[in-house]
């Protein structure tokens, strides 16, 4: 009996500590209202994941760089009234993938990619 439990327990053991597939980075971003400023991210790897939702950014400039495989940029920009704002994404190696929704309802906004 003592044997089976601790053949029990190192099988949990064993069991328990091997690792799980986690993605690298993921980065979620929620911007409700900004004014007059700058972010840059910069995510160097694989399985790179930003996901961005914005809604009224003035003055604003962001900038994402993925570097690697498998990374993917998500963009949602409902820009309500948005204006001088600017959004640049670069993306190098294999397999990367970039969807966006994009709306800019002011002056003007720019967005650059570079895959």
């Amino acid at each position: 009996m003592r044997l089976l439990f601790i053949s029990l327990i190192s099988f949990y053991f064993l069991v328990g500590f091997i690792p799980n597939k986690a993605n690298a980075n993921d980065f979620d971003l929620t911007i409700i209202t900004t004014n007059n400023g700058d972010l840059d991210i910069l995510q160097d790897g694989e399985d790179n994941n930003i996901d961005l939702d914005v809604q009224s950014m003035n003055n604003f400039e962001l900038d994402f760089s993925q570097v690697g495989n498998y990374n993917n940029i998500d963009i949602d920009v409902d820009g309500r009234t948005s204006s001088g704002s600017s959004i640049t994404i670069t993306q190098t190696g294999n397999n990367k993938t970039y969807t966006g929704n994009l709306w800019c309802g002011h002056s003007y906004c720019t967005m650059t990619l570079n895959q």
